[in-house]
């Protein structure tokens, strides 16, 4: 696609102009002197390589050599020398007259000891037992998204839809559940958050950690079987106010484009289909040959290019603004953001603006109270294109009439594909999503008992949603087209938490903190959606239905209770030595009383190797800890009621049919005995620094076992019933995890880093009914869903490909002929039936997965790239084969056989695909995701300007893609299982912004 990009330019070369105005006028002149030194470590007063020395304020730097020592020029007039190294604590020396600095270094414990989120609490990250990653929003580029700091995170998989206002998909450890969600709990501030991820503003998020194995998910119990993601809001920090702002434009084309038939390909494709069809192919009467609409286009020079006729131009912008700080008294963060997301697809849109207040309030010593709270609000109205009619039309077909109004087929002689852009222009369309979460807080220090407090959350939130569309007249038909919708959703949550916790150390050996927490849950949600048809006055819209001739109305409710009990205990002996004991009970109202409660137990057991005195020689090991946990954790899975026979309501019409009644009618059978779906997970790991911290990581090793699954089994109709809910079957996960990141290049002026990420996830159904029906000592598959024991949940069973018989092959059964696709005989019995079928690979998880960023800065420049990859995948891509290209329908340009270029990999254009079979292509991809490049202004001229920080950057997203998928992504890959075009999911975009970030 061409783009015009005046708007984008003009922003660059600003940024650009900025970037060198900041470098000129930060450079300054001055007579110099040398200072030199040596820097020496605490513990064994060795000089120490690699610290970096730098003059307060300016570029100038130095190096400490292997024996510690250094020199530096400075000006005469001295200043301040800051040494710095990772793992040990700055110092900042005023040079005076000196021209000998010799000092020091002290190992940062403080460093060494980060705090990290971990549920109901905090921990010191050297003494965390369980699995638990970190994402990084603290990126060179502000303007990620929550969504997309999880890219890269080991054992995570993050799979983009490219649409504006929507998450994608996210999956931690694999697919635990066959019928139930594998999407992972989402806590937010300590509460279970139930509204989108888009709703949060990403500037707002201090720190996200997800937690992966059952020691460290379970204290969230029968919601955190497929993983918990934590995510803990900005509060203040400095003790005078401070105010950032942080804004960024940008635009997006289509990172790849589905290839369609160009005019004269669509043309080739008609003459060689009646070629191979033994009809006449003559190129000079071609417009017999098509329809009467393609034939006038054709003479008179008039095509149309599909992409272009549903696209525009892709934008994005935001700003943000946060106000923060502290007294004695009070910690605030007061933010609000807005963004303005326009996607790819013509009417694909998205408005966003939230607004956040955490406040503190410290009113005795040993008593807080406060509040979180965030509300948002999303437009995403407008009726989008539709992409699988843009994927069908002809290129000769006509999208308007005359006077501009869109046509309903733009073949009306086939009446094959519709007008993809008909439903967007004719429609009126508001959709609103709004979510207002809060919590309020009080905690007690106890002043009897060092150690002891207590919590007590509230949390009420409430979401909105409301969908309304008026499809208006098209004037162009002769019937009436009118109909309206109004959908109405409401949803009200509350969380009610008693949290006790006590620290106790026990001489300088024995640590240990416990937490006990009792709370309850509330959901409640109710539905209407009223709709009319035939309109004979559309003035008012849906804003009157009752003027529709057709109406109809439904509505639905439901509501949800929950009680939980939990206890932890983490101890630490000699600080080495760490154990982690949980225990959750939940009980919840979507099960029968025989069920109603579980209980899920955890323990995870930890030990810091380096800290023994038969470790203490090697020197090039910094940190070596090995971890083991093993525990359970469950998943509801199902909708209220489930586990109930329910009832719903259908007409019976007695004697001649003059008339009907109104009955109620047993519509599921109940099952008392269903429970929770049961994830136990063993988890092995060591966490590694090596070389003064120039090298860290982390290897882990996981088998999860699923059990009780939540499937709905098909059973005799003479019990009156073709189905009922059962817990069955058992699906395991296994893999490795291994992140390194390396500290490659550490110089005063250059530094380069590097992070990497792999995870390997092998998902296989371990047991489905215990079954062997056809009695061959195998347990039965279920090749209706796709279940077959010892493969992965989502599996494609098919026919095996094995080319396409050729011009003088002499094994061409009756029934084929040359061009047509051969499939592998697999019982070898000479026979091609349902018997040679075979599971032919999976699709929705991908075996392999890696993520690599390289980190470069040079002085207060900085430069970010990032590559990910997904592999060993495959997915259906049937619009290979269209099977009626003698019409205007499936405008895929794979190729096809001709006798004169016989591909062993594309069907001729008569082969009618007898068997049924799919086509697959390989979702595997290489992917340039991000770009960024950014610059800080220096400390001298932050001060000038009475400024606390001032960042310039320039992103790039998803700028080249290596693979061998036809589709428009394999990352949203997924489902072209029609022949005739029916894929609707949507283009990846590439994107170029510009941000300014600023705080004062």
């Amino acid at each position: 696609m061409n783009l015009k990009l005046p708007y984008f330019k003009r922003c660059s070369i600003l940024l650009l102009l900025l970037f060198v105005v900041m470098a000129i006028t930060n450079s300054s002149y001055a007579q110099q002197r040398v200072v030199t030194g040596t820097v020496t470590t605490s513990t064994d007063q060795m000089g120490l390589p690699g610290v970096n020395i730098l003059l307060k304020g300016t570029s100038t730097g130095a190096v400490t050599d292997i024996d510690g020592k250094y020199s530096i020029s400075i000006s005469e007039s001295g200043g301040i020398l800051v040494f710095s190294m990772i793992g040990f604590e700055s110092i900042e020396e005023v040079v005076g007259n000196r021209s000998e600095i010799n000092l020091v270094m002290q190992e940062d414990i403080a460093g060494l000891d980060e705090v990290v989120v971990v549920g109901y609490g905090t921990q010191v990250k050297r003494n965390i037992t369980g699995s638990i990653a970190s994402a990084d929003l603290s990126r060179n580029s502000d303007d990620i998204s929550v969504t997309e700091a999880m890219v890269g995170v080991p054992g995570v998989q993050f799979t983009d839809t490219g649409r504006p206002g929507q998450v994608g998909n996210i999956l931690i450890r694999g697919q635990n559940s066959l019928s139930g969600s594998n999407s992972p709990l989402i806590v937010l501030d300590g509460i279970i958050f139930s509204g989108n991820l888009n709703d949060i503003s990403p500037r707002d998020i201090k720190s996200m950690e997800i937690l992966k194995d059952a020691s460290s998910t379970a204290i969230y119990g029968s919601r955190a079987a497929n993983g918990v993601i934590l995510i803990t809001s900005k509060g203040g920090t400095t003790e005078t106010p401070s105010i950032s702002i942080n804004t960024y434009t940008g635009i997006s084309e289509w990172a790849s484009e589905l290839k369609l038939l160009s005019p004269d390909r669509y043309i080739q494709r008609r003459l060689d289909w009646r070629a191979q069809s033994g009809l006449e192919s003559d190129p000079n009467n071609i417009s017999k040959y098509i329809s009467t609409t393609e034939a006038e286009n054709l003479q008179n020079g008039k095509s149309i290019d599909p992409w272009k006729e549903i696209s525009q131009q892709g934008r994005t912008s935001a700003i943000d603004l946060n106000i923060s700080g502290r007294t004695k008294a009070t910690n605030y963060f007061i933010s609000t953001s807005l963004s303005d997301d326009k996607g790819l697809i013509y009417n694909d849109n998205q408005k966003r603006s939230t607004f956040r207040a955490n406040i503190t309030s410290t009113i005795k010593p040993w008593l807080q109270i406060g509040t979180n709270t965030m509300f948002s609000h999303r437009d995403l109205s407008g009726v989008s294109a539709n992409l699988r009619d843009a994927y069908r039309i002809s290129p000769y077909g006509t999208m308007y009439y005359e006077d501009g109004s869109p046509t309903q087929y733009p073949v009306p002689d086939e009446q094959a594909a519709g007008n993809p852009m008909r439903t967007s222009l004719l429609s009126d369309n508001e959709e609103i999503r709004e979510n207002l979460f809060s919590n309020f807080f009080a905690q007690v220090d106890a002043p009897f008992l060092d150690g002891l407090s207590y919590r007590v959350n509230f949390s009420p939130s409430f979401q909105w949603n409301h969908e309304y569309n008026f499809m208006h007249q098209d004037k162009n038909v002769s019937f009436n087209s009118t109909s309206a919708t109004k959908l109405n959703e409401r949803q009200y949550n509350w969380v009610l938490e008693n949290i006790v916790t006590y620290n106790k150390s026990i001489g300088e050996e024995h640590n240990f903190d416990v937490t006990l927490l009792f709370g309850r849950n509330h959901v409640e949600a109710e539905s209407t959606i009223a709709s009319g048809e035939q309109f004979n006055v559309d003035v008012l819209g849906y804003n009157n239905l009752g003027l529709g001739e057709i109406q109809r109305i439904n509505s639905s409710a439901y509501a949800v209770d929950m009680v939980s009990y939990m206890a932890r205990m983490n101890y630490q002996f000699k600080n080495r030595y760490l154990l982690t004991l949980t225990a959750r009970k939940d009980g919840s109202s979507v099960f029968s009383v025989n069920n109603k409660y579980a209980t899920f137990p955890s323990g995870s057991l930890a030990w810091i190797m380096t800290d023994e005195a038969f470790m203490q020689n090697l020197g090039f090991l910094d940190m070596l800890k090995l971890r083991a946990s093993y525990g359970a954790v469950g998943n509801q899975a199902i909708e209220p009621y489930q586990s109930l026979t329910l009832s719903s309501t259908r007409r019976y019409v007695y004697g001649d049919g003059g008339s009907s009644s109104l009955g109620v009618v047993t519509a599921t059978l109940g099952n008392d005995d269903l429970t929770w779906e049961t994830t136990k997970t063993a988890n092995f790991a060591m966490d590694f620094e090596l070389f003064q911290r120039r090298i860290a990581g982390t290897i882990e090793f996981y088998s999860s076992d699923t059990e009780n699954l939540l499937v709905r089994r098909n059973i005799p109709v003479m019990n009156g019933y073709t189905s009922i809910l059962t817990n069955v079957g058992e699906v395991n996960n296994k893999g490795i995890e291994v992140s390194l990141s390396t500290d490659n290049i550490r110089k005063a002026q250059f530094q380069w880093s590097t992070d990497f990420t792999f995870s390997h996830n092998k998902n296989e159904i371990v047991h489905l009914f215990k079954t062997d029906l056809d009695r061959d000592g195998k347990e039965d598959d279920n090749i209706a869903n796709g279940w077959f024991i010892g493969k992965p949940i989502n599996s494609y069973y098919d026919y095996a490909f094995d080319g396409i018989y050729q011009l003088g092959d002499d094994d061409i059964p009756a029934g084929s002929k040359p061009g047509f696709v051969r499939v592998q005989d697999l019982n070898g019995d000479g026979i091609i039936n349902t018997d040679d079928r075979t599971v032919v690979g999976s699709g929705n998880i991908p075996k392999y997965q890696f993520g690599l960023r390289n980190n470069f800065s040079y002085n207060n420049f900085s430069l970010s790239i990032f590559v990910n990859a997904m592999q060993g995948w495959i997915a259906p891509f049937n619009l290979i084969n269209p099977l009626v290209p003698g019409r205007s329908l499936g405008q895929l340009d794979a190729g096809w056989w001709t006798p004169e270029n016989q591909s062993n990999s594309r069907p001729s254009l008569i082969y009618s695909n007898p068997l049924q079979t799919n086509w697959y292509d390989s979702r595997d991809f290489i992917r340039l995701r991000e770009v960024t490049f950014s610059y800080d202004l220096s400390q001298p001229m932050l001060d000038k300007f009475k400024l606390k920080g001032l960042k310039v950057y320039m992103t790039g997203k998803n700028l080249g893609t290596i693979t061998d998928w036809m589709g428009t992504d394999p990352e949203n890959g997924g489902a072209y299982t029609s022949e005739q075009g029916s894929d609707n999911l949507y283009p990846m975009p590439k994107t170029f912004l510009v941000g300014l970030n600023v705080s004062f």
